[in-house]
Formats: C-alpha cells, structure tokens, sequence
C-alpha cells in the first residue's frame, strides 16, 4: 500500500497511516518487532508517540525513517514535518514550513491538485481572481496588475491569470474575457497549515492600512472583551452568522468594481481563571 506523505500537517497522522499499511501486508507484525527493526530499546515507543505521549529526538526520526524504511525526498520531507510540528518558535516554524512547501512542490502533491495547493501558497492567486471578478480583462495590456494592491507586473498579473485558468478557476469566454469560475474556493482539511499561513500574510498586510488608507476609506477598530465561556462561544456563533450575511451580500452583487479586504480576529488575551 502506498503512502502519499505530501498530504499530511501532522507527523503522527503520517506514523499511523505508515504503521497502519505495514500491519495490512504484514498481519503478524507487532510493535516489539518494529522497535527492534528500527533500533529502539522500549518496545512501546511507537505506541506513546502516536498516542501524543511522547515526541521525536533527531535520533529518534532517524531511526522512524529507518523503521519504515523512507528513503530520499519522503525521508527529508518526514523530517521537515518533525522539525515543524515540534518547533516552538514562530520563525523557525515559519522556516521549516517553507521547506515543507518546497518539497511538495517537487513532489506529484502538487501535480495532483494545484488548484489546491499553489493556491493558497501565494496570496496574490487569490487576489488576482478577485479583481478578475471585478474586471473586463481580455488577457493584454496592464489593466489587471494595476488594478490590485499592491500593484503586479503586467507579466506576473497574465502569468497568474493563467494558472488560474489551468485550474479551472478562471475560464475565457467566447468574447475571450476571463471570467470566474465559482465563487468560492473550498480548502480541504489537508491545507490547513497553508490557508494559516495565508491568514498571517493578509493580517500582515491589514495591519498596513492604518498608515496607507484614510480613515474614510476604511475601517479598522480593536476592542478587549471580558467574556464567560458561554458569551465566548455566542460572539463565536455572532461572528459566523456575520460571515454568511456578508456571502449572502456578495453573492447578490452582480457588478463588483473594487477589492476590499475583510479580516475577524477574535482570539484570547488572557489564561482562564481558574487556571491562574
């Protein structure tokens, strides 16, 4: 049975699948033999760290790869996942992700559903499919770099508007206009780290408006909240009711001229109380 690693965010849900397709082509095979093969004096040690007990050591990923006999880029790329889920640092985590990226991009994940994959890697594929959403663009001249913010290379902006056709996300018409295929573009749960790392880029550049925008064109405000945990989970429900109201809006508006961006941050500041 063949593993796809590429999918996986988690390096435990990877150690469980690989342990789960050894069992299948060997029924007879138990943890004491694994440890053995793989060099581990505890017989249980697979068990705890699936189980959340334990994490891996460098030696201990070594021996892991060894184990279940990973060999080149699915070695480096089990590694790299390893390094990113046990990093405690934002920047290194940041680091070994962009690794991550890489080595998927070399990998046929990418092949398989690049609409899924390039697309939330790079902020300005979202971006570009808004304003064409927005536009009459036949596919020449500088309209559709001009159009977004930041501003894209007339090449970059016709570039990206390709791969988005390629995708299917965007298709031309008779008239040859690029329009938008659906409206939406739906993440499956295998891209959550890639659709986090997209969140961070659009709150880093949110937080650029203060300074780029007048206060007429546009709204940023920022309140603390002393909340019970019943009142936490109703501003939860509060701000997804929010959401679809604001779908519902877009969905009736048929003639969009401009991009706006729309962030909801709501997250804690404080340890719970009785924790304290």
């Amino acid at each position: 049975m063949s593993i796809d690693l590429y999918q996986y965010e988690d390096y435990r849900k990877v150690l469980a699948e690989l342990w789960r397709a050894r069992c299948e082509t060997d029924p007879d095979l138990t943890h004491r033999a694994f440890a053995k093969a793989a060099g581990f004096s505890n017989p249980g040690f697979l068990g705890d760290v699936l189980r959340g007990r334990r994490k891996l050591s460098d030696d201990a990923v070594v021996k892991m790869i060894k184990g279940f006999g990973l060999r080149g880029s699915e070695a480096e790329f089990f590694r790299l996942l390893t390094k990113h889920n046990q990093a405690k640092a934002p920047e290194d985590r940041e680091e070994y992700w962009r690794q991550i990226l890489v080595r998927r991009s070399r990998s046929s994940f990418v092949k398989m559903n690049p609409a899924l994959s390039r697309y939330y890697q790079d902020f300005r594929y979202p971006l570009v499919r808004a304003a064409l959403q927005c536009l009459h663009w036949k596919g020449d001249g500088s309209q559709l770099g001009a159009f977004v913010d930041p501003p894209l290379a007339p090449a970059v902006a016709a570039r990206i508007a390709k791969d988005l056709v390629d995708w299917a996300l965007v298709k031309v018409d008779a008239e040859g206009v690029y329009k938008v295929t659906d409206s939406f573009v739906e993440p499956p749960a295998t891209m959550n780290e890639q659709v986090r790392h997209l969140n961070r880029v659009w709150i880093s550049q949110g937080a650029e408006a203060i300074a780029r925008f007048p206060a007429d064109r546009r709204h940023v405000s920022t309140i603390l909240l002393t909340v019970s945990d019943p009142t936490r989970r109703e501003v939860e429900r509060k701000i997804e009711r929010f959401r679809q109201d604001v779908f519902e809006l877009l969905r009736a508006d048929n003639k969009p001229d401009q991009i706006h961006q729309l962030s909801i941050q709501f997250f804690p500041r404080s340890r719970k109380r009785e924790t304290l």
